[in-house]
């Protein structure tokens, strides 16, 4: 472990967490906590490295936790991570930016088998548990779970990248005009997104949505291919949603506002808007949460079988799992954001306005974050 930033260094957290509790607590469709709803964590399961695979058995029958990588094997008492856990937890909330932790608390937590910040597992999971629900005394295996942690920035569920940009030709713009277009900087040199779009529109300029960047060894517009395997009408959906939110029209970032603004311009003209792009919406903040992005062809299968955990400000741990259900899309929906991030080169160089072959384009990309309400 090195430095990191306060959402990364909650995956640790969390780990140490659970391992001090020996339990999850499961979260309701509006992510409030259960406090006869558990789950008996029996095994805990992290891939740290290719080679390095971390196992925790938490023996029902003792206050012990037993460590093995690969032969090796070391029992600690659950005092230890508890005392760990709360240790972490205020150097978390005390630390700025992208921060090392104490040397003693690297050491004791380096000790406990815990040696990166992030699992190098390729898919969403960051741990696997095995669990045993005491109700029905059923026990499941392996379990994958992705970490979520609000102990930083709000984490999020659909990340930006070149191939996400929204692409639009430019109807009215001039070589003097893009100049002084992109010459719009804040104070800080850092490109203000929204004051570009609406000087466009100021100016006349007209805005005709053309899809998304093609890839360059697919030949294909990725993302337009995984959204029309939810649906063919999202690209609509994002288009309306972010000039609403750039031109002030729409009032609020969160999905469900977005969700009704978009309804009631009714892009794609259906006879039950409301209905209509909220369902296609949770279907794709769900797809999102299972492995879909705007740069890998998806196939529409899922990649978790579990759920995610929620590490809340005040440290809480929270499960809920990602079944297909209404509850969980419900969720989802009711708790995320659409986001503007920065305008590198990493997420597409977009609210530029450039030429190709004597036409103007102009850019826009966007993230989705989780936006947790307060439930408790």
């Amino acid at each position: 472990m090195d430095k990191a930033n306060k959402g990364e260094w909650g995956e640790v957290y969390c780990i140490l967490r659970i391992l001090a509790e020996r339990k999850i607590y499961i979260a309701d469709g509006s992510g409030k906590k259960h406090s006869d709803d558990c789950l008996n964590v029996l095994e805990l399961m992290r891939k740290e490295a290719a080679e390095r695979i971390v196992r925790y058995h938490c023996s029902p029958l003792t206050t012990e936790v037993t460590l093995t990588v690969d032969s090796f094997t070391k029992t600690f008492p659950v005092s230890t991570f508890l005392k760990l856990a709360d240790t972490m937890l205020l150097e978390i909330k005390n630390g700025k930016g992208t921060f090392a932790l104490s040397e003693n608390l690297q050491k004791e937590i380096n000790e406990t088998g815990l040696q990166s910040v992030k699992a190098a597992s390729k898919d969403k999971n960051d741990v696997y548990l095995t669990i045993l629900d005491p109700r029905s005394g059923v026990t499941r295996k392996n379990i994958g779970f992705s970490i979520k942690s609000e102990l930083g920035k709000a984490p999020t569920l659909f990340n930006t990248g070149t191939n996400s940009a929204l692409v639009y030709e430019i109807d009215g713009m001039t070589p003097e005009l893009m100049e002084e277009i992109n010459s719009i900087f804040d104070e800080d040199d850092s490109v203000p997104v929204q004051r570009r779009f609406q000087t466009l529109l100021a100016y006349g300029c007209g805005l005709t949505f053309m899809g998304f960047p093609v890839h360059v060894k697919k030949h294909l517009q990725i993302f337009r291919e995984n959204l029309e395997i939810l649906n063919p009408r999202l690209p609509l959906y994002f288009d309306t949603a972010l000039r609403g939110l750039l031109s002030q029209k729409c009032s609020s970032r969160d999905v469900p506002t977005v969700t009704d603004y978009v309804s009631q311009i009714n892009p794609a003209h259906v006879t039950r808007p409301h209905e209509v792009y909220e369902y296609m919406i949770k279907s794709f903040l769900y797809a999102a949460y299972c492995g879909l992005t705007a740069g890998t062809l998806w196939n529409g299968k899922s990649n978790v079988n579990g759920g995610f955990i929620r590490v809340a400000a005040d440290g809480e741990v929270l499960a809920f799992y990602a079944l297909e259900s209404d509850s969980f899309k419900q969720y989802l929906f009711d708790n995320s954001l659409i986001d503007f991030p920065a305008t590198d080169k990493s997420h597409g160089n977009y609210a530029n306005v450039y030429e190709e072959n004597g036409k103007f384009y102009f850019r826009l990309n966007f993230q989705i974050r989780y936006s947790v309400k307060n439930s408790r």
